[in-house]
């Protein structure tokens, strides 16, 4: 996610409407895009560069909200996945916001909790035999084990873990 999605505000590509016909991008401040330059980035995937005139980026207002270059004649670069992806990639992000997705993707946080705890207390990744049958039988026994020390978390009232938060988000919280 881009800096520009995370400010309130903030000019990010969904902000931007892109005319597939005329091979132009507008900008929340209505200024039209100078170049639309199809490329293919260093793994293969194709793309669109899109640039907005210096000199219109240059005087803007709410550049702020739009370009952190610290030089002045920057201007506002987009890089566009191809039509399809990018319609695609608009819907989903504007799904991501419904609280029914919020709700899918807790499951999934609790899967993926549960996967981190399986990988790093009970060293899932590392098999400690070579057959099929034992390796079968180690994973049901650290699901079992994991499902143990669940259960006695709970009877102890110990919380669950809560997201790391690392230093530098500490510090700007205090």
């Amino acid at each position: 996610m881009s800096w520009q999605a995370k400010t309130p505000g903030g000019y990010d590509i969904s902000k931007f409407t892109v005319d597939w016909s005329a091979k132009t991008v507008t900008c929340p401040q209505e200024q039209k895009s100078t170049t639309w330059t199809p490329s293919i980035d260093p793994w293969g995937n194709s793309g669109i560069n899109v640039k907005f005139p210096a000199k219109t980026c240059r005087i803007c207002n709410f550049r702020h909200l739009c370009i952190k270059s610290k030089s002045e004649s920057e201007p506002r670069k987009l890089r566009l996945r191809p039509q399809q992806e990018h319609q695609i990639l608009q819907t989903i992000r504007k799904q991501q916001d419904t609280d029914e997705w919020k709700e899918r993707y807790n499951t999934r946080a609790g899967v993926e909790g549960t996967l981190s705890q399986a990988i790093n207390a009970f060293g899932l990744r590392q098999a400690r035999y070579r057959n099929l049958p034992k390796i079968r039988l180690q994973h049901q026994i650290t699901a079992v084990a994991i499902n143990v020390v669940r259960m006695v978390s709970w009877l102890n009232g110990i919380p669950h873990a809560t997201t790391r938060i690392s230093r530098f988000a500490a510090l700007a919280v205090m």
